[in-house]
Order: C-alpha cells, then sequence, then structure tokens
C-alpha cells in the first residue's frame, strides 16, 4: 500500500514553482492537466499532488530532485510500480541518472524489445498467447484535428514550419497535408488583391479511451487555437481554422480497418477559428460553455482559447 506524503500546501506551491515557474495551468509528465489552486483536491477533474519519482518503498528520499509533481490520476496508476508503469494510457521508465532517477516515456521500439522472448514452439507459451487475444467489442472513439491554414502565394515556407510544430506539438512522427483541394471551400483566394495558398493540415490522434482523455484532446485543441492567434499576429500566417472532431467505431477491429481512410477522406466546412463536432460536445466541458448551441455544418463554434497563454504569448508580439 502506498503511503502518503504529508506536504501542505505552502510547500507543494514551491514545488510546483520549482517545476513550473509561474504558470498557474500544465500538464504534468503523462500529459494530464493539472491546476497550480486544485492541489489535493480530488473533485477536481485538474486535481494534483507530490509524488516520489523513485518510490519511497525503493528508497526514494522526500527532497526536491525526487519529487514531482503529478496529476492524483496519473499518482493513483503509478503508485510503487517500478521501474516500468503505465499512466494515462501511456508506458513509462523510471531510470537512473548519475545520482538521481527520471521518469522517461518508453517508445513503441523499446516496449516491444522489452518483451520477454517469444518461443511459439512451446505449446504452454503459444497457447498462453492465445488466450490473451480476446477480441475487444467495446465501442472505440478516435480523435481527428483538421486544419486550415491561409498564407500568402509566396511563403511556403510557413507551411512546413507549421507542420514541424503540429509534430512537436502533437508528439506524432508524420501529419498529413493537402493542398489546393477543390472538395475544400476556398482553397485559393484573394487577400487584399494578392493570391494567397490554402493548405490542409490533418492529424490522427488516435484511440481516445476514456472521458478525461477526450477533455484534455479538447484542451489541447484550445491551446492550439491560442497559438494561432498569436502565429495570425506575429509570423505572417492570413488565418488558421481547426476542426476538433472525433469517430465512433463499434470496436476496435473496426476502427483499424477504417480509422485512417474515414478521416483522411473525410470532408469539412471551416466555419470559425475552433469548431467541435457533437462527440466532442457531449463527452466534454464544450456543452456548457458553448456560446451557442447551435449546429453550423455539423461542427459548433468553439472559439474558446486559454486568456493566461494568450497574455504570455501578447509579451512576444
Amino acid at each position: 500500500m502506498k503511503e502518503l506524503m504529508k506536504i501542505d500546501k505552502e510547500e507543494a506551491n514551491r514545488l510546483w514553482e520549482i517545476q513550473f515557474g509561474k504558470k498557474q495551468q500544465a500538464f504534468d509528465f503523462s500529459g494530464r492537466k493539472i491546476i497550480k489552486a486544485a492541489y489535493n483536491d480530488r473533485r477536481s477533474n485538474y486535481g494534483w499532488n507530490i509524488d516520489h519519482v523513485l518510490p519511497s518503498s525503493r528508497g526514494g528520499k522526500t527532497v526536491d530532485y525526487n519529487l514531482i509533481c503529478s496529476h492524483i490520476l496519473t499518482n493513483d496508476e503509478k503508485a510503487d510500480k517500478f521501474p516500468c508503469f503505465k499512466a494515462n494510457g501511456k508506458v513509462f521508465e523510471i531510470r537512473k541518472r548519475q545520482n538521481h532517477y527520471e521518469i522517461v516515456a518508453r517508445t513503441i521500439r523499446q516496449r516491444e524489445t522489452g518483451e520477454k522472448v517469444k518461443n511459439f514452439r512451446n505449446a504452454a507459451y503459444g497457447l498462453k498467447c492465445w488466450k490473451q487475444c480476446k477480441s475487444n467489442s467495446r465501442r472505440v472513439f478516435a480523435g481527428y484535428v483538421k486544419i486550415r491554414v491561409e498564407i500568402s502565394d509566396k511563403s511556403d515556407f510557413l507551411v512546413e514550419e507549421y507542420e514541424n510544430f503540429l509534430i512537436k506539438f502533437f508528439n506524432k512522427k508524420s501529419i498529413f497535408v493537402e493542398e489546393n483541394r477543390n472538395n475544400y471551400l476556398n482553397c485559393y483566394v484573394l487577400y487584399c488583391g494578392q493570391r494567397s495558398q490554402v493548405y490542409i493540415f490533418t492529424v490522427m490522434v488516435g484511440e481516445i479511451p476514456k472521458k478525461q482523455d477526450i477533455e484534455n484532446f479538447l484542451n489541447d485543441c484550445i491551446t492550439l487555437n491560442t497559438y494561432s492567434d498569436y502565429f495570425t499576429n506575429k509570423v505572417g500566417f492570413k488565418s488558421i481554422q481547426i476542426v476538433c472532431g472525433m469517430k465512433d467505431y463499434n470496436s476496435f477491429w473496426d476502427m483499424s480497418l477504417h480509422c485512417k481512410k474515414d478521416i483522411l477522406e473525410k470532408q469539412v466546412q471551416f466555419v470559425d477559428s475552433l469548431v467541435v463536432d457533437e462527440l466532442v460536445r457531449i463527452n466534454t466541458s464544450a456543452k456548457k460553455t458553448l456560446k451557442y448551441d447551435i449546429l453550423q455544418r455539423e461542427f459548433y463554434p468553439y472559439n474558446f482559447i486559454f486568456t493566461k497563454l494568450r497574455d504570455d504569448l501578447g509579451k512576444h508580439l
């Protein structure tokens, strides 16, 4: 049983500032959003507490370099597991770095090479694997983001920069991008007498297993929308419009077969800086904060931003 640390709010806030500085909201190492004011609040979706990097049961000390701010759910999932554990649907490993320990995300390649040697010539091993191959027949949700970017016809270098930004932002190896697709509205437009070019970016987020993960997905799109305001004022983009949506499937198998084709070929109409579809609306806080609860071409306008981030970005204008 994991022993709870007794750290008062003042000490917790000191550790928060070491890790996140003056930010009032942040994301823990697993990608869950936390808010500074929600320390130790299990009733909040953004509650957080202090966890040992190296569990105390393994000799971890209660000192600054071995303490980390993490979402309460992340802390619960990590518990005293060592060296590997799963949090927020991702696999992490606690590794020693000189005289301290760090939490490192494991890649798919590392997870595969870290598995035990497969021996299907051993009947017991093979049948054990077969028993683990049960089908997943529950309803599955897959997330996607489509982004319409308008730039001047002579600013193609911005497209590559924005693509690289999206790859880092969504932690993806690649992003799908289309140019001059006539089946989207206004692929070529005239902007103050100057011709502009439109590109459509598609980000396939993949399976979103829990309701909290859908909320995190929406928050990512709100964060990106906040950056869009900065990019259009500072970097040189004419406009950026974002669609935040989900597709539902009867099973994981069904999603595996059809997800890529469904999302890449899905045609959307960009009607605002940020819009959400019905599945995102009913499964997140968006249903309570929509300005107008009226569909426009299958989507709800949701031009929401994080004001603190917007103000911080504004200082760089």
